[in-house]
């Protein structure tokens, strides 16, 4: 039997670059939809829809162009003195964090006294850029804001379960004049907060979330301005400012909340200085209502910079933790926390 012999036909043969690796400045630059797929050159990407790998291309372009802002703005404008002009990564923030209120920057641990609860906050603050004026007595920083609000239960054995995690993160811009009778500062954050249920709210003997309470997407971004004053006479601030939430899930949500402050100190030249600060929250969820937050306790260093709380602190209302924010708590607490 005589073999079949068939022709093959090959397509012609199209030039191509030198390089194995694909055109990445096109992926980044050129249409998504008839670009390179991301998956086909980085295998992190391979998840991604290009609608998703459009919003990273985005994001991605949006900090280049920040930081190279940032860059060329303490090049050019880097101050010679201490008097005026532009610090890059100043040491410390123009606008301290707020005592008594929740959403702050802030290192530190408190244990509720009459419950077998903690809240674990890790995170931190930083002014990127800081400019002094000459002749105004004042200045303003743009900075960054990355925290977690977590709480915990315990176990035996020294364990402690994630009940739930809360998780912040923005931009901020502050500034501050001094005046004859005191000092005047002011905060606007632009945040994003989203909340989520850990192992510790699971029950995995009976295979079920604790209390019939299920996992719910919380997410809200927001803008959050505040304005603060200072007195010569007294060591104290006092300060009011407003949450405006324009996006939320739950989206029925209201988007309008405000809050208002006072803190006030006992300075020593023992590097010991007891304080008491107290701050009232005006929400609503169901029904308006009002979160009282209360501390009072002792600073371990400096004044206005580096140094360790130690405190005894109150709490009254709807609860900061997303997942559980149509739950009312009160409680009493002891921590610690380290300012920086």
């Amino acid at each position: 039997m005589k073999n079949k012999v068939s022709l093959v036909t090959f397509p012609p043969v199209r030039k191509t670059r030198k390089a194995s690796f694909p055109n990445v400045s096109a992926a980044f630059l050129g249409n998504p939809l008839t670009e390179i797929h991301p998956k086909k050159w980085i295998p992190a990407f391979a998840g991604m829809t290009p609608f998703r790998f459009l919003l990273f291309k985005k994001s991605l372009r949006i900090t280049s162009m920040t930081l190279a802002s940032i860059l060329v703005v303490h090049v050019c404008f880097a101050a010679s003195d201490d008097t005026a002009g532009v610090s890059f990564v100043s040491s410390g923030l123009l606008f301290k964090p707020l005592v008594a209120n929740t959403f702050e920057p802030r290192v530190g641990f408190f244990s509720e006294v009459n419950d077998n609860l903690f809240r674990l906050d890790i995170g931190n603050s930083i002014d990127l850029l800081h400019y002094r004026f000459s002749s105004e007595r004042a200045d303003m920083a743009l900075g960054m804001d990355f925290f977690t609000y977590t709480q915990l239960r315990g176990e035996r054995h020294f364990h402690f379960p994630v009940n739930t995690v809360d998780y912040f993160f923005g931009i901020n811009v502050s500034g501050e004049k001094e005046l004859s009778c005191g000092m005047v500062s002011a905060r606007f954050r632009i945040s994003h907060i989203s909340a989520h249920f850990v192992d510790g709210h699971y029950d995995g003997t009976l295979a079920s979330w604790r209390d019939r309470r299920y996992p719910i997407v919380y997410s809200r971004e927001f803008l959050d301005p505040v304005i603060s004053f200072e007195p010569k006479a007294v060591p104290s601030r006092v300060y009011a400012g407003a949450t405006y939430l324009f996006h939320v899930d739950p989206a029925w949500l209201p988007k309008l909340s405000g809050y208002a402050g006072a803190e006030f100190y006992v300075p020593s030249h023992l590097s010991l200085t007891p304080y008491i600060a107290y701050q009232a929250t005006f929400m609503k969820i169901y029904t308006t209502a009002v979160r009282h937050n209360v501390q009072a306790g002792i600073k371990i260093g400096e004044f206005k910079g580096r140094s360790l709380d130690i405190f005894l602190s109150y709490f009254s209302g709807y609860s900061i933790h997303g997942e559980y924010f149509d739950v009312q708590e009160k409680y009493t607490a002891l921590g610690f926390l380290i300012n920086f």
